[in-house]
């Protein structure tokens, strides 16, 4: 497992990926901006750090530099909150090891954190284990979505990978179902008629404290993302759906949540 630093200025951002990472057996650092950063990464000399490029104080490309001065061998992953091509190469260029954009979710991060420092699955403690009478289980899923073929495609995905899937075409349907089939995700797009996505996911938090949802959305803007985590989902995906996306996010859900044996 690996020191990690996670530098930042958003709290959302920064508690999620601290409480993903630190299920995963990995020890968590953070900083809320560029001076602080640069200070918490002297001090501790993390293997690996995850850097937000827009910060208050030190500019991102300059906590890069400077951590440069102090270690050539930490890995440095850089989160953008907007593409770019050329910023993109110049980080890399400057030793950054992936230029990762937020819209795009905490997968391919978590993705990246696994290529230098594996997770073995026996390192997470599993809830199911802790508890001599929770069995393990295949994890039920419930996909919300009104659009068929997404909901289709979903099914064929979920349901080869040892998975329990129900569905609902509407927010409404969502909570009843919910409700009613007590699923241990849901799989939610945000774009729904009647309740959006947002909206039945804050219901659900209401009732559901421990339910967890990957969100669905319509596009990678980060403002969107960043509600998504708000309000308490476990992690959030663009359309259109790039299936190794989200197969990493249910191996670290399943991982993370214990509620299974082994990953599929």
């Amino acid at each position: 497992m690996a020191k990690i630093l996670v530098i930042d200025d958003d709290a959302i951002v920064r508690d999620a990926l601290t409480i993903i990472l630190e299920q995963l057996g990995h020890e968590v650092l953070s900083a809320a901006d560029g001076n602080n950063g640069v200070v918490t990464f002297r001090r501790n000399k993390p293997d690996l750090v995850i850097l937000d490029r827009d910060l208050p104080g030190l500019t991102g490309s300059k906590v890069l530099a400077k951590i440069r001065e102090e270690s050539r061998s930490a890995v440095v992953l850089i989160l953008s909150g907007y593409d770019g091509t050329d910023a993109m190469k110049a980080y890399l260029e400057k030793g950054a090891a992936a230029f990762l954009s937020k819209g795009e979710g905490l997968a391919p991060v978590l993705e990246e954190v696994a290529r230098f420092f594996p997770h073995p699955a026996t390192a997470v403690p599993s809830r199911a284990a802790a508890s001599p009478a929770a069995a393990p289980r295949t994890p039920k899923v419930l996909i919300a979505d009104d659009e068929a073929e997404i909901r289709g495609m979903l099914r064929k995905f979920l349901v080869p990978r040892d998975y329990d899937v129900l569905e609902a075409t509407n927010g409404n349907e969502a909570l009843a179902r919910a409700a009613a089939e007590n699923p241990d995700l849901l799989l939610l797009d945000i774009d729904m008629p009647g309740k959006d996505g947002l909206t039945v996911l804050k219901e659900l938090k209401a009732r559901r404290p421990e339910i967890d949802a990957i969100m669905v959305t319509g596009n990678d803007d980060e403002e969107v993302a960043r509600e998504c985590l708000k309000n308490g989902a476990f992690d959030y995906i663009p359309k259109p759906i790039c299936f190794h996306t989200l197969e990493m996010v249910l191996k670290v859900w399943r991982l993370t949540r214990g509620r299974v044996q082994k990953l599929p």
